[in-house]
């Protein structure tokens, strides 16, 4: 007999889902697993390179006892310039390897320090900071600007983190956006502000032509088309080729590629510049805004002498033909230019240095003008010669009065086509020249 205090449970009863059910149920099941196995694939994927950034980069001296040996290639304990160039254009050596490369080449190319043999030891025993320079940033170091003869050890490590750094935020994509824009631009470490400012007068007037000029190959490589009728093909960077080049960032390679192509040609039609591989080298010691506009452009350029042997240009009619000529070059989308001398400059201006003239404002006398290093300034005082200009990403406005003090030189594109480029006559390797950043030939 049962007791009846004592409830039994009940019978389970088996419900069937409807059919919608079922159907919803399989749909958000897979979408699970789906959503789970994507998300298992971007964490293999990204683990690795995630684990990269995190852990702090090696030490320069840590690079070099790695990879010394490998970039020597006869063993003989010393880095000679060929086997310094031959590691930069080998791209078994990316990522830290070469930036260290780049921070070497930089150094030897820049040809202002007293440098013994460079072996290991010398490289591993290099000082970490630059003495005595605390008021230039590491990466002008090299530039032609700067002093042309510099007493203390050079200090490699951060030049190294400097090229890392540069690696690390470059696209390898050639256009990754849509545009390309002046505000990536930037001159690298190379003494090529002549032609970089020219590119980003170029940028400025008509981005879409400038990205006109490079064609993609399915090797990797990419034809730049020049102005001057000529075409060059650019074989794929390596890393080290980048970190000692200017870069455009996350805008794309496209800027790195020019001025590489630039160097190929120039380095083929004037050999009796410079010589030394890669392309970079006979770019790196100055060169003549108005010959770049020859090249990229396809026009000659006419240029005006700010400073002749009596001193600074004083006449009202010089100052009226320049500013007449400046109104027509801007309403004839035409490329200008202003360079600096070694005169005494206002905070912020760099000696030596070409800068690019973005517009001018005939009835307000100021001039718009873009540095292609990129930077960033701030007065101490109200912009003028004494205390300088505010400049943001590189541009600033000065007064046409102004920039007749300061300046040296201007440069306009003139409506005349560029003669034909003659043939490339035969190589002939020589010393530096000497000239300067923004210097006319």
């Amino acid at each position: 007999m049962q007791n009846p205090k004592i409830k039994r449970n009940p019978k389970p009863e088996i419900k069937f889902p409807s059919p919608m059910k079922t159907l919803l149920c399989a749909l958000v099941l897979l979408a699970g697993c789906a959503s789970f196995a994507a998300s298992a694939r971007q964490g293999t994927t990204n683990a690795p390179a995630a684990s990269v950034n995190a852990r702090p980069p090696p030490k320069f001296s840590e690079v070099v006892i790695q990879y010394f040996s490998q970039w020597d290639r006869n063993g003989d304990g010393l880095l000679s310039t060929d086997e310094i160039n031959a590691a930069v254009v080998n791209p078994a050596f990316h990522g830290e390897a070469a930036a260290a490369l780049a921070a070497i080449k930089l150094v030897v190319r820049g040809g202002k320090y007293t440098l013994p043999p460079i072996t290991q030891a010398y490289l591993v025993a290099s000082p970490l900071r630059e003495s005595n320079q605390a008021d230039v940033p590491v990466d002008l170091l090299d530039a032609p600007g700067q002093p042309k003869s510099i007493g203390h050890p050079p200090a490699f490590q951060p030049r190294y983190r400097g090229a890392l750094a540069r690696l690390r935020r470059v696209s390898r994509d050639l256009f990754p956006q849509d545009q390309i824009m002046l505000e990536a631009c930037h001159q690298g470490p190379l003494g090529d502000c002549y032609l970089i400012s020219v590119v980003g007068a170029m940028v400025c007037r008509d981005p879409a032509a400038v990205k006109g000029m490079f064609m993609p190959n399915l090797d990797g490589s990419t034809t730049v088309a020049l102005g001057n009728g000529r075409r060059v093909n650019v074989a794929p960077l390596t890393d080290a080729e980048i970190a000692i080049s200017s870069i455009a960032g996350t805008n794309g390679l496209w800027l790195t590629v020019l001025e590489n192509a630039y160097g190929k040609y120039r380095q083929e039609s004037l050999p009796n510049v410079m010589g030394d591989d890669p392309e970079t080298d006979v770019i790196a010691h100055g060169g003549n805004p108005g010959y770049v506009m020859t090249v990229l452009d396809g026009h000659q350029a006419r240029s005006f002498a700010l400073v002749t042997a009596k001193g600074r240009r004083q006449d009202p009619q010089f100052t009226t033909n320049l500013a007449q000529n400046l109104t027509a070059a801007q309403q004839a989308h035409r490329l200008a230019e202003a360079t600096t001398g070694t005169n005494a400059l206002p905070p912020g201006i760099n000696s030596k240095h070409a800068y690019a003239i973005l517009g001018f404002n005939r009835d307000t006398g100021v001039v718009h003008i873009w540095n292609p290093h990129g930077n960033k300034f701030t007065p101490k005082g109200p912009d003028g010669i004494q205390y300088g200009y505010t400049t943001q990403a590189g541009q600033f406005d000065i007064p046409l009065k102004d920039l007749l003090q300061v300046y040296s030189r201007v440069i306009i594109e003139s409506p005349t086509p560029a003669a034909p480029p003659k043939p490339a006559p035969a190589r002939t390797t020589l010393k530096p020249s000497g000239s300067n950043c923004g210097s006319a030939f």
